[in-house]
């Protein structure tokens, strides 16, 4: 048994202990959250999209965003169970991590084009730009963070394709 593994979980290389906590906080804590928000947003998009400007681009980036994370949820699940193949639960690992990096990304990009301010007359709209750029750049940083470090896109597919 590796540092971090619980007792009696078994050493699979790239899944730890830890790796199955992380699952479990994203699959019953973050992504549950996440997608209610986002299906919230996307509901108020498409009912009144004259009120906002980027709102062809929004609702399906929304909408993304709500099933990728109602399908890290559904993955997260198969992680932690102490009977599954290595294997296995390796691959639901892996598709914890891309539904959940997936998901996240499209909401943030959802964010900033639901806040992107319609087009009006004399209007000050500098607040919604502003926050609209904030969400923008947190979606570019939310992409650069999940391209690095153990739980990256790149360590998902390694998961995915574990023979």
């Amino acid at each position: 048994m590796g540092p971090g593994d619980g007792p009696g979980s078994e050493h699979v290389p790239g899944l730890r202990h830890s790796d199955s906590k992380y699952a479990e906080s994203v699959g019953q804590i973050a992504s549950p959250l996440l997608a209610g928000f986002s299906f919230t947003a996307v509901i108020m998009v498409s009912e009144d999209p004259e009120k906002f400007y980027l709102a062809d681009a929004a609702i399906p980036f929304l909408a993304l965003a709500t099933v990728a994370l109602i399908a890290a949820v559904q993955c997260s699940k198969y992680v932690p169970e102490r009977g599954r193949p290595n294997r296995s639960r390796s691959r639901w690992y892996g598709g914890t991590l891309i539904s959940y990096h997936g998901g996240l990304f499209a909401l943030l990009l959802g964010l900033s084009c639901a806040l992107a301010p319609p087009p009006a007359d004399g209007a000050k709209d500098w607040a919604r730009w502003v926050a609209c750029g904030i969400a923008f750049g947190a979606a570019l940083g939310q992409f650069g963070a999940f391209c690095r470090g153990d739980r990256s896109w790149w360590s998902a597919i390694r998961n995915l394709c574990r023979a």
